[in-house]
């Protein structure tokens, strides 16, 4: 059987690492990168690092608006498509690679996978949500992470062809832990183990004026805690945009590097007092590496973290960031509760359950 994967963002990368040798051992499959994510930092690092081996091929769309992103992407899918002739399409999760990808399946009626369906966040404002109802919608077969998404799925008349798997990012997460350890980055900073808290932002809402405005003042009523900000480039972007970028900088407890490479970022995470993030992917990598997570928005897809106590949304006002910080910073035993709590993503084997339920439907 003839398959075409695709992949354009750095989760996409990590969450399809364990897939993909298991794909070219058991299909004639073609990995497609669509080049939505095309800094060396955010993606050719962590195809080194991973050991992954070339895409088949590299669609090149960069950054552009979504609508113009997406139709770049379908044209030059398609003319891969009609090249290689698959007999199925796999997606993962819920970028405009993923939809992108569906929709180009769908228009040449071709089967659609898709591996982490079911989230939702019940947000119809946030372009990811979306994205995620269209995917489920369109596709034939559905790898669902979690009993929660499998629910999701049933309330809306999705049944057929529904498995529960858990997510591939617990099996990158557990096979990496051992190299990610050695690299000790959090070094560079001067800083030991549980002596700061991590920091990520990078979604399109958090980056708008008045919400970034808001992160930036309460990371400078902090000047107790320490901070390492792996900062993404649309946010650096904006910071600069918005004359931000020169007092982040000059804000001494705040500690801002490039991108880290995955194995990098893992152990700065894994040894870290805990997480402030908007990225649901670090949600479900910060209950892997057992540690707290405090979540940049009102809502989120990841709902299990939440419900189990790992992970508490915080929203984007001053105040409430520094107020929860801080509580979180002198709750100690959060993070011996949570190494007590049964990872709701599953135990590392999702790739193998998945290229064994699609050799099965084969």
């Amino acid at each position: 059987m003839i398959v075409i994967s695709i992949i354009g963002t750095r989760p996409e990368i990590i969450k399809m690492a364990p897939l993909i040798p298991k794909f070219d051992a058991t299909f004639e499959h073609v990995l497609v990168h669509t080049g939505q994510h095309y800094d060396y930092h955010m993606s050719e690092v962590f195809f080194k690092e991973l050991g992954l081996r070339r895409c088949d091929f590299d669609l090149n769309v960069g950054s552009y608006s979504p609508p113009k992103q997406i139709g770049l992407i379908l044209i030059r899918l398609d003319e891969v498509i009609q090249k290689v002739n698959p007999q199925s399409i796999i997606v993962l999760g819920d970028t405009n690679s993923s939809l992108a990808g569906t929709l180009a399946a769908s228009k040449r009626k071709i089967p659609i996978i898709h591996i982490e369906s079911g989230l939702r966040s019940f947000d119809k404002m946030m372009p990811e949500e979306i994205n995620r109802v269209v995917i489920d919608h369109m596709s034939e077969t559905l790898f669902a992470p979690s009993k929660l998404t499998v629910k999701n799925l049933s309330q809306e008349g999705i049944c057929k062809n529904v498995f529960m798997v858990g997510n591939t990012v617990v099996d990158a997460c557990l096979k990496s832990l051992p190299a990610a350890s050695e690299s000790k980055v959090y070094e560079r900073f001067g800083l030991g183990v549980d002596d700061y808290v991590v920091i990520t932002l990078h979604r399109e809402a958090n980056t708008e004026e008045k919400k970034l405005r808001n992160i930036v003042q309460a990371l400078t009523r902090m000047p107790k805690f320490k901070f390492i900000f792996p900062i993404h480039p649309r946010t650096r972007k904006k910071l600069v945009q918005m004359n931000l970028w020169k007092k982040v900088r000059k804000t001494e407890n705040v500690h801002i590097t490039n991108p880290l490479s995955y194995l990098s970022f893992l152990c700065l995470l894994q040894n870290s007092r805990f997480v402030l993030t908007d990225s649901g992917g670090i949600q479900e990598e910060a209950i892997t590496v057992k540690v707290p997570c405090l979540t940049l928005r009102d809502n989120t897809e990841r709902w299990e973290t939440i419900h189990l106590g790992a992970n508490k949304l915080i929203g984007t006002e001053p105040k409430r960031i520094v107020d929860e910080t801080r509580i979180a910073w002198r709750d100690r035993e959060w993070k011996q509760r949570i190494k007590r709590l049964k990872n709701p993503y599953g135990d590392g084997r999702s790739a193998e359950r998945i290229v064994k339920r699609l050799e099965g439907l084969t």
